[in-house]
C-alpha cells in the first residue's frame, strides 16, 4: 500500500441517510506511517437538517457554527472530498468504526449531493480498513498489545476516547474530527509495534481481492467479531458458498458447530436454519466491509479435511447461494425517502457523464442537466440542490413546495420519523438543559424551525 487515509467526520447526528458530515479530518501517510498531508475542513448544514442538539454538544460545536455562511455548503463540501479521494488514490481509507459508520455518512454525501462516484472509496485502487475491528482482533489474540479501559459498567471499553489515553495517548480534544485521527494512528502504531505478526494478517484482510481468494480456495479461516456488548471472539471456519445476487456476501461454515458429512448433504431447510439459528452454524460474512478474516497458519487435520469436504460439495454451495439470495430478496421496502435509495440500482452510462458535467456546470446549466437525468433519484435530489442553493432559479410554486417539505419534515413525530424533528430537538434540550446554556441554544433552534415556516 502505497499510503494510508486515516478520517474521520464528526455530524449533525446518527443517521447516515438523514444527518451529514460538518467536519471532516484526515491525515495521509506513507506506508511507514510518515505524515504527508493532513486537512481539516468544516461545511454548514444542509437547509433542511436541524443538528442533533445531543451530536453538536458531544463534538463542542456550537450551533451558530452549524449555518456559519462562511463555510463552504455541503455541496462544496462534498466536491472537496470527492477530490481528495482522486488526488490521494492510491490509499487505503481507514479509520475508528469507519466501515459502520463514516464510510455510510461519505456515502451519502457524495449520493446526496450529485458527486460522480459514491463509492469512491473503493475506486481508483483505493482499499478500506477499520482500527476498531483491528482492536477486536487484538484483544482476541495478542491481548498484551494494549491497555483495556474499562466502563462505567465493569466491561472492557473500546471507546476510541477511552482506548487512546489508556495506552498514553493525550486525548484532551476527544470528538475533534482531527484529535480522533491523531488518537487512531496511534492505536494503530501500538497494535503494529506490539503484535507485527497479527498487523500484518490483518493489513492484508482489508484486501478484498486477497481475503476473496483465500476464501474461495477453501482454506481453514478465521475472523475476529463482536456482537452487542459481548467480549470479541475469533471464530474458524470454512467458506461454503456465495449470495449469487452479491458475491461479495458469503456464507461461513464454523468448524466448531459443523460436522462436514451433515452439512455436505444438507437440505436447504438445513441451510437456512443453519444461518438463521442460534448459535450460528453458518454466518453470513461481506468479503468488502473489511473484516478481520486470516488463514490460520497451522491448521489441524480435521481442519483441512472439512474444507476439502466443502470444497467438492458444488450442492451445497449453489444451496447457500440460493438461500442467502432468498433472505435478502423480500427486504427491499417500498415508499422509501430517496435519501434511503442510495443503493437501488447503479447509474447509466449518460446519467454518469451528466454528474461529470454537473461539476462544474453554472447553477442555471445545472438546471438544464438535471432535467436531461434518466434516473428519478438524480432528478430529484438535484431540485433539492437547485432549492438549496439557487432557490432564484425556482418559480413562487417550487420554492413554496419546498417549504413545504422542509415543514413536513421538521413537524413529523418523532416517533415516526427516522430524521431530527422538532420534536427531537425540545427533548434533546430538556435532557442537556444542566450542561449548555439552554436560552441559546432554545433561540437557535426556534428560529431556525420558524424560518422553514416564512
Amino acid at each position: 500500500m502505497s499510503r494510508y487515509v486515516f478520517y474521520d467526520f464528526e455530524t449533525t447526528g446518527i443517521s447516515p441517510a438523514f444527518d451529514h458530515p460538518l467536519q471532516f479530518a484526515a491525515i495521509v501517510t506513507d506506508e511507514h506511517l510518515n505524515e504527508v498531508d493532513r486537512v481539516d475542513i468544516r461545511c454548514q448544514a444542509a437547509p433542511h437538517v436541524l443538528p442533533s442538539p445531543i451530536a453538536l454538544h458531544v463534538t463542542n460545536i456550537k450551533p451558530e457554527q452549524a449555518i456559519n455562511k462562511n463555510l463552504p455548503t455541503p455541496f462544496e463540501f462534498a466536491q472537496t472530498l470527492q477530490k481528495f479521494t482522486k488526488d490521494w488514490a492510491p490509499a487505503c481509507w481507514l479509520g475508528y468504526n469507519t466501515i459502520a459508520f463514516d464510510e455510510p455518512m461519505m456515502r451519502q454525501m457524495f449520493y446526496q449531493n450529485l458527486q460522480p462516484e459514491i463509492f469512491a472509496t473503493q475506486m481508483n485502487g483505493n482499499s478500506r480498513l477499520d482500527v476498531m475491528k483491528m482492536v477486536f482482533a487484538t484483544l482476541a489474540e495478542a491481548p498484551s498489545t494494549l491497555t483495556w479501559p474499562v466502563s462505567d459498567n465493569g466491561n472492557t471499553s473500546f471507546k476510541l476516547d477511552r482506548l487512546a489515553p489508556a495506552n498514553g495517548f493525550a486525548h484532551e480534544n476527544a470528538h475533534d474530527a482531527l484529535a480522533d485521527v491523531e488518537a487512531t494512528i496511534f492505536i494503530f502504531k501500538k497494535i503494529r509495534d506490539g503484535a507485527p505478526e497479527l498487523f500484518k494478517k490483518l493489513i492484508e484482510a482489508g484486501d478484498k481481492t486477497i481475503t476473496s481468494s483465500s476464501l474461495k480456495s477453501f482454506l481453514p479461516m478465521e475472523i475476529t467479531l463482536r456482537f452487542g456488548g459481548n467480549v470479541p471472539k475469533t471464530y474458524q471456519g470454512c467458506y461454503c458458498g456465495s449470495n449469487k445476487d452479491n458475491p461479495n456476501s458469503i456464507g461461513f461454515a464454523d468448524f466448531e458447530l459443523n460436522k462436514a458429512e451433515e452439512l455436505t448433504q444438507a437440505s436447504k431447510l438445513y441451510v437456512s436454519e443453519a444461518i438463521e439459528g442460534t448459535p450460528k452454524k453458518i454466518r453470513t460474512l461481506a468479503v468488502n466491509r473489511s473484516e478481520t478474516f486470516r488463514v490460520i497458519e497451522n491448521p489441524s487435520e480435521e481442519m483441512v479435511e472439512f474444507c476439502e469436504a466443502i470444497k467438492d460439495a458444488t450442492r451445497l454451495h449453489s444451496v447457500v447461494s440460493d438461500v442467502l439470495s432468498e433472505r435478502y430478496a423480500d427486504t427491499e421496502q417500498t415508499n422509501l425517502e430517496v435519501e434511503e435509495r442510495i443503493y437501488s440500482g447503479f447509474y447509466g452510462n449518460s446519467d454518469k457523464e451528466l454528474l461529470e458535467q454537473f461539476q462544474t456546470a453554472s447553477w442555471p446549466e445545472r438546471v438544464s442537466i438535471i432535467n436531461d437525468f434518466t434516473d428519478e433519484r438524480l432528478k430529484q435530489l438535484g431540485k433539492r440542490l437547485i432549492a438549496f442553493y439557487a432557490s432564484e432559479l425556482l418559480t413562487d410554486e417550487q420554492r413554496a413546495a419546498f417549504k413545504a417539505f422542509v415543514q413536513r419534515r421538521w413537524n413529523t413525530s418523532m416517533d415516526e420519523a427516522p430524521w431530527t424533528t422538532a420534536e427531537h430537538i425540545w427533548a434533546s434540550l430538556d435532557e442537556l438543559k444542566s450542561e449548555i446554556d439552554e436560552s441559546n441554544w432554545r433561540e437557535f433552534y426556534q428560529a431556525r424551525i420558524n424560518s422553514a415556516a416564512v
